[in-house]
């Protein structure tokens, strides 16, 4: 999957590929190291 080179810590990017959402967690020596993105629901005030 290709990064965005101006991509920051904790930034959501997408896998053009299957539509996936993954955070950037770290950015080290050039290398990034994604997490798959947390899933936030609805918050209907409970």
């Amino acid at each position: 999957m290709a990064v965005p080179n101006d991509a920051i810590v904790g930034e959501i990017v997408s896998c053009k590929d299957c539509s996936s959402e993954y955070e950037v967690a770290e950015i080290a020596n050039g290398t990034v190291l994604l997490k798959p993105a947390e899933q936030v629901g609805e918050d209907w005030g409970e």
